[in-house]
């Protein structure tokens, strides 16, 4: 591993600033940048004819209203919805944006971003070709390339197949004991982890490999600083606004 990455203030936008703005929209993440927030995290699928998208559901229902599956729609229509009001009715004029509209964006306010790719059964090679084709085509070469993460090991052998440069992060919900093996054969410089399975000793076991530690979705300010105290570099959050507000402790990020 002979990239680090660095987070300061340790702390990363869950869906952007998904408790100040609808989530996975291009407002969330200008949010981050008006927070001082230098690293955003969000997640990304296809549309019906191959479009990067940026949306956590399978289903549209949550955040836009309309009953149907991501993949079963076309760009030209996903773009037609209003993925704010659900959030508040100030936000109506947000939309789906495509992955290349939210790294044009990160360019723009220079923030770097953790990258979770879900793919449709079936269509794995299709969602990671796609997402890296955008990624090389857009990504600014002066930036921190982004570390796209997954809980699913096929999807990251397919990136580090793809690319042997990529920053690959492994997400896991719940312990595995093979961990650093996993993380070993795919070059993953950091781990990404729920953090109801953390303790200090697995967090040691994790930093003791060189590898970033990040815990996820952390939204208590007390909870933040003892995940820090173990030595997790950085968590993702829903309300980074209420943790940059509590005692975060220096250098422990």
């Amino acid at each position: 591993m002979s990239r680090r990455i660095t987070f300061d203030p340790p702390i990363i936008a869950h869906r952007g600033v998904s408790r100040m703005a609808p989530e996975n929209t291009l407002a969330a993440f200008r949010k981050a940048k008006e927070l001082g927030i230098h690293w955003v995290e969000f997640d990304v699928m296809l549309s019906s004819d191959d479009i990067a998208v940026v949306i956590h559901d399978e289903t549209l229902d949550r955040t836009t209203g309309f009953n149907g599956n991501v993949g079963d729609f076309p760009y030209r229509f996903l773009k037609t919805l209003d993925a704010g009001s659900w959030f508040d009715p100030s936000f109506s004029k947000e939309r789906i944006p495509t992955l290349a509209d939210v790294i044009n964006l990160l360019n723009e306010l220079k923030l770097s971003a953790n990258i979770e790719i879900k793919a449709q059964p079936g269509k794995e090679d299709q969602t990671v070709k796609r997402v890296m084709d955008v990624i090389e085509a857009h990504w600014g070469n002066i930036s921190m390339p982004p570390l796209i993460s997954s809980f699913s090991i096929s999807i990251l052998e397919k990136i580090r197949a793809h690319s042997a440069r990529s920053l690959i992060g492994f997400l896991m919900h719940e312990w595995r004991k093979d961990w650093e093996d996993v993380c070993d054969d795919l070059q993953a410089i950091a781990v990404d982890v729920n953090h109801k399975i953390l303790d200090p000793e697995k967090v040691k076991s994790i930093k003791a490999t060189q590898r970033a530690l990040l815990a996820y979705t952390v939204n208590d300010v007390g909870l933040a600083n003892k995940l820090y105290s173990w030595g997790v570099d950085a968590v993702f959050s829903d309300t980074p606004n209420e943790l940059l507000k509590g005692a975060i402790k220096p250098g422990l990020g």
